[in-house]
């Protein structure tokens, strides 16, 4: 499976929804609100990580439980 950043597993938790495709289409609405660099960066590789998951890897990833505040 695909390894996450602290980052982007934060990120993705963030804008997390019932499914991989509703979670990316979240992050992807997400972009144009942010400002800094780093955040678009992030947004992006999450989305391109997601996207290499099925829908059950997604499922069992548990994103939840590794983020950090």
């Amino acid at each position: 499976m695909v390894e996450f950043t602290v980052s982007e597993i934060n990120f993705i938790c963030i804008y997390a929804g019932d499914t991989k495709e509703e979670t990316i289409a979240n992050i992807m609405d997400s972009i144009p609100n942010l400002y800094e660099k780093e955040l678009v960066e992030i947004a992006e590789q999450s989305i391109i990580k997601l996207d290499t998951l099925t829908e059950s890897e997604f499922t069992q990833a548990n994103f939840a439980e590794c983020f950090t505040e």
